[in-house]
């Protein structure tokens, strides 16, 4: 639920910022940040600042489950069978991050793909998204699979990082504060 709520607080400026990643924006000058919430504002209505909301959504419950779930059992599977029942390290702890983290990631991208598209979606289009299972069939029946994998290999340099320090932070904070 916090994920949720967090997501839902920030989510329109998720969408600013892929706007002016991609250019999108009314009239075809170039996009900034006022003029840009402002357009959104004016001729898309508030709603548009949400738009693609729901598949982000639907993302954070499984990655969320997928990593933490990976990243304990490999954690447990390193006591076993690597460490013999010794606390992991740090490295242990990074590896299983990264793996945890590679995983979760993948499995919810499709979902980031059809969130980015309806996101980017310029506001003028002649044949726009009617929502997430339109943007979903027609990446199906164009690009088919793969097409919901486009940009997985830096999105994944984003985010196993993140989740491998995120552990091991997690991990020595346990320790610290003897909550283990």
């Amino acid at each position: 639920m916090a994920g949720a709520v967090a997501q839902t607080a920030i989510y329109p400026m998720d969408l600013v910022k892929t706007r002016l990643q991609t250019g999108v924006c009314q009239g075809g000058k170039a996009p900034h940040l006022g003029g840009l919430m402002k357009d959104i504002w004016v001729l898309e209505g508030p709603r548009a600042f949400y738009r693609g909301l729901v598949p982000s959504l639907l993302g954070i419950i499984p990655y969320a489950g997928i990593d933490l779930a990976a990243y304990e059992t490999l954690k447990d599977m390193s006591k076993t069978y690597i460490l013999h029942e010794s606390a992991p390290g740090p490295l242990v702890q990074l590896c299983c991050g990264t793996i945890s983290g590679a995983l979760g990631a993948t499995c919810v991208y499709p979902l980031q793909v059809i969130r980015t598209r309806m996101q980017a979606q310029p506001p003028n289009d002649a044949r726009p998204y009617k929502g997430m299972s339109d943007v979903f069939w027609r990446t199906f029946q164009n690009e088919g699979y793969r097409g919901f994998y486009k940009g997985i290999f830096p999105n994944l340099l984003k985010v196993v990082p993140a989740a491998s320090i995120t552990y091991m932070i997690y991990e020595a904070m346990k320790k610290s504060l003897e909550l283990d």
